[in-house]
């Protein structure tokens, strides 16, 4: 397996690559800069909460902010646990919370599906628990109880009277703002990192001088993201009333 992270080495490493040099930009950026950035963002829009019509929304662009702060310091983290599929799984995360990000700007009707699916999201993992409990046999006390919960969630705080469809998909969300060849190649990229394929367990894994510099690599992927989203971000919170 030995021939699996020798091409890894030759497709994704400069031969000047530093990797002390990286890695310090990134510890500076996730502990720092954008730390930093996300809380000016949230003071500005919390100082102008009060004179904003749909609160929803800005209620919405601050849970995003937190969203990416917490990735941030989640990926932050496996900078010193030596976890590659870690810095993959926070990359993609933030990969996935830019495509989002700018989703939610196109319209305030894309932001409010997006809002919306957040009980959509439970409704599914309601449905999940139900298959879980007949596959163990066990009775699920819960679900009548869940389910409306959730109906009187969307029709007093929502004004659905029924939660129509499926939520949005993030690859169906990249095609509808033009970012699908971004996050296509991105999204397959990370994945074989971040989950255990047959090349990570069987190969990449065992490439011990190779990892470190992967892992640098991988997180300076989050990084690029965790500024796309922050930017991204910035616009909205600074072209709200």
């Amino acid at each position: 397996m030995e021939r699996f992270g020798n091409v890894l080495r030759l497709q994704a490493m400069p031969d000047d690559y530093d990797v002390e040099r990286e890695t310090e930009f990134n510890r500076e950026k996730l502990q720092t800069v954008i730390p930093n950035r996300i809380q000016e963002l949230i003071d500005i829009i919390k100082g102008r909460k009060n004179n904003s019509v749909d609160t929803w929304y800005d209620d919405l662009i601050i849970k995003i902010l937190l969203s990416v702060d917490r990735t941030c310091r989640d990926l932050l983290k496996t900078m010193d646990q030596e976890s590659v599929p870690g810095a993959a799984w926070n990359a993609r995360n933030l990969l996935e919370l830019w495509v989002w990000i700018k989703y939610c700007a196109a319209s305030q009707e894309n932001a409010r599906r997006f809002y919306e699916d957040a009980l959509r999201d439970m409704e599914g993992l309601t449905d999940a628990l139900s298959r879980l409990h007949e596959l163990r046999q066990v009775p699920n006390q819960f679900e009548a109880s869940a389910r409306q919960k959730i109906a009187e969630v969307a029709r007093e705080k929502l004004g659905l009277k029924l939660l129509d469809g499926n939520f949005a998909r993030v690859a169906d969300a990249a095609k509808s703002i033009g970012l699908h060849p971004w996050f296509s190649a991105n999204n397959i990229f990370l994945s074989k990192f971040a989950h255990p394929t047959a090349a990570l367990v069987l190969g990449i894994m065992h490439q011990t001088k190779a990892l470190r510099n992967l892992q640098a690599m991988l997180t300076t992927d989050g990084v690029y993201f965790a500024g796309k989203c922050v930017i991204a971000l910035a616009e909205i919170a600074l072209s709200i009333p």
